[in-house]
This record gives C-alpha cells, structure tokens and sequence, in this order.
C-alpha cells in the first residue's frame, strides 16, 4: 500500500526530528535521556500504530524520550547525508544494507559492542547485511527476499531443481507457443539483484572480500547464468515483455518479491497462484534485501541506542515491527512464534530467508551491480556475448574498480 501522509504531517514530524538532533540548550540532563530516531515514513496509519506502541513501552521501561523522525524514504538518503556532513546525525536511524559498508569504514557508524546481542538469534544472512570486515555495525530490522511465483493451472507442482525448473518452462510454451514457461529477469538493477541468489543456488559466491578477489566469473556463476539464457528458449521476451505477464496468464512463473502477493490478490483476484522458493543446481540459497538500524558516532546516547535496537529486534516486538515496514522478522524467535501470522503465500519466503545471503559489504557495491553485472547480465540473454565472456569481461571491470589483482 502506498504511503499518504499529508505535507503538514511529514513537515511536523520533520522539525521535531531535527529540533531534536540540533538540541534545545535544556541541559544536560534532557540530553542524557532522549534519543533520536530516524526512520523511513509510515507505510500504513497501522504501521504508525505499531511504532508508536514500541516507542512508549520502550519509554515507560526505560524512563527516557524517543523522538521519532519518520522521512520519505526517497528523500532520506540525502536527508541523512546533508547530517552526516553537517554533523547534525541522530543517535540511531535506519540505513539501507549497502550503505552499511561505507558508513563503517569512514567512521559514521559505531560498531557493536561485544555481547550487546547473541548473534545465534538473528538469521546470518540479516545479520550479515551489518558485518563489515568481520565486524557488526548495526542490527537487522526487517528483511525481504524473492521467491517463485507459479499460476496453478499452468504448474501443479513448483520445480525445486534447475532441471525441473526447465522441464517445465519447455513443456508449457511447448502446450501453447503464446505462452511463456517464465519471465526470465532482464539484465538491469533488480535482475542484478536477484541474480546472486541463483548464483548461490549452484555454491557460488560473487566474492572473497578476505581474499579481494572475484569470484562470480567461475563456474557457479556461468552456470547460473547460462540457466536464464537457455530459459529464453522457451521464454521468449515477444511475450514476456508484455504489461503483466504472468499476472495476465501469458506465463506460467515469475521471480518477485511479497509485495507482488497483495499486489496480485488485489488486481488479479481470478489469478490463482502459489509461491516457492527458488529452484537451486546444488543447495537452496537466496539473495536479501530490508532494512538495518545504526548506531551514529556522533550521536548523544550510545548506550541507550543499543537498547532500543535490541528492544525493536526482540522476540517480542520484531514481527510486529518488520511486518509493519513491509518485510519479515530477521530474529529468529520471533518468525516461528509468529509464522502462522504471515499466510500461505508468505511461507516461501520465510524459508528463503532461512538460506539469504548479504551482498558483498564493498562500498561501491551498487555501483557493481547497476553498471557492472546489470549489463554483463543483459549482454547475455540478448545473444551478444557467451555467459563465460559476458561474466569475465564483468569480473575485469569490477577488478578494476575495486584495485584488485584476484
């Protein structure tokens, strides 16, 4: 659901924020006990409800001040950058998992003090979102990842194999030349996105940050590549390019996230479909994607930071949270107490969490993946190079860019 929230509203909710960042010279006490969070704006009036509820149990246990700032999340980045550079940051804000690399080896954000948390209760792909050189700088608060999506009629039973995967797509535009088996993902940001969870489905990895070197050109990743290139055989994009494909019947699966759940069921209410995790060459896997929460250098209450994140990652309180910010609980406690609260259609993906893998923690990982392996994925499935070619021409480039020799 889209997010309406009226100009007055975020504009009040603005100032409060970073009246709260900037001080009010009320002394050192009020200081010592109010703490400032950034996060992106409601999704929901609901999901305000929920954050308000932590918020004042949090505060009544702890006898403090929670000043809650809630931003755009299309306008937060910037929002956040200008108070970096000004040094106007809060004490503790939501940060988008790539980011989470580049704050830490500049100095913005604190790592985690030892034992603030036992890491054994957080899925590893989530917590791995926040590890940077070995090190944890900030708790996972939700998470998302993709899953396949499969329209009953044309696929009873979801393929769990690669080889299944192509038996089907072959039989079902084999039955009806104007449908495709699936919608292959194209070769830009989210493909690019996507893309590593296949990788780890055949036991790759994209890279060995130790070792600074590249390994997504090596076989795993050729592998999962050729996957979606012979694919296209019997997922031709004269069809798959079409408005809604597989929500309009002309394919029989697609690669998407939950969100496309209520999307469906809203938009397409005769569609009747079904979810699964991706089908895998040698072990499940998956990519991952949500939101983490930092703790600033430069804010006031460290200490009380680390409480409040661990107060929103509780057993308790993170399904309700991740829920309300459109994800899932990345504490593990607290999924299976409350994975009955999600619905059949969300049950893949809870298990692809289980196997997610972060993103390399790079700082110029963005930058890999929209202009290195976006593009080197496209060149591919359109015929213009070989998946090995395609991939080492990528790995050269992204070797250049990080000044590595492996």
């Amino acid at each position: 659901m889209i997010r309406r929230v009226t100009g007055t509203a975020a504009g009040m909710a603005l100032l409060i924020g970073l009246a709260a960042c900037g001080g009010d010279g009320s002394g050192e006490a009020a200081e010592t006990t109010t703490l400032t969070y950034w996060m992106f704006q409601d999704r929901t009036p609901q999901a305000g409800e929920v954050v308000e509820k932590l918020r004042t149990d949090f505060e009544k246990a702890n006898n403090v001040t929670v000043k809650i700032v809630k931003i755009p999340k299309d306008d937060y980045n910037t929002k956040l950058g200008s108070a970096v550079a000004g040094g106007t940051v809060p004490d503790v804000g939501i940060l988008d998992q790539p980011l989470v690399s580049r704050y830490a080896l500049d100095g913005t954000i604190k790592e985690m003090p030892a034992g603030t948390v036992d890491e054994k209760a957080y899925y590893a792909g989530a917590l791995n979102t926040n590890r940077v050189n070995g090190k944890l700088y900030g708790l996972p608060v939700d998470h998302t990842a993709v899953a396949l999506f499969y329209n009953r009629k044309l696929v009873p039973t979801p393929p769990k194999t690669w080889d299944e995967l192509k038996q089907i797509t072959a039989k079902i535009h084999q039955d009806d030349p104007q449908t495709a088996g699936m919608v292959v993902p194209k070769g830009d940001g989210y493909g690019g996105w996507i893309w590593p969870g296949v990788l780890a489905g055949a036991g790759g990895s994209l890279v060995d940050e130790k070792a600074k070197k590249i390994l997504f050109d090596q076989q795993p990743g050729v592998d999962a590549l050729q996957l979606w290139v012979d694919l296209l055989s019997s997922s031709p994009r004269k069809i798959t390019d079409s408005d809604k494909a597989f929500e309009n019947g002309l394919a029989g699966m697609m690669i998407s996230g939950p969100w496309d759940v209520a999307n469906i069921k809203d938009q397409f209410p005769d569609l009747e479909f079904g979810t699964a995790p991706l089908p895998y060459k040698t072990e499940p896997a998956g990519n991952i994607g949500g939101e983490n929460a930092v703790v600033f250098t430069k804010g006031r209450n460290a200490d009380l930071a680390w409480k409040w994140l661990k107060h929103l990652t509780s057993a308790e309180n993170n399904t309700q949270l991740a829920q309300a910010l459109g994800g899932f609980p990345t504490n593990i406690a607290a999924a299976e107490k409350d994975a009955a609260t999600f619905g059949p259609e969300q049950a893949a993906f809870l298990e692809q969490l289980k196997v997610a893998q972060a993103r390399p923690a790079l700082p110029q990982w963005i930058q890999v993946n929209d202009e290195i392996i976006a593009p080197a994925i496209e060149s591919a499935l359109s015929g213009k190079v070989t998946s090995q070619q395609a991939l080492s021409d990528a790995a050269a480039k992204t070797r250049a860019l990080l000044g590595w020799t492996g």
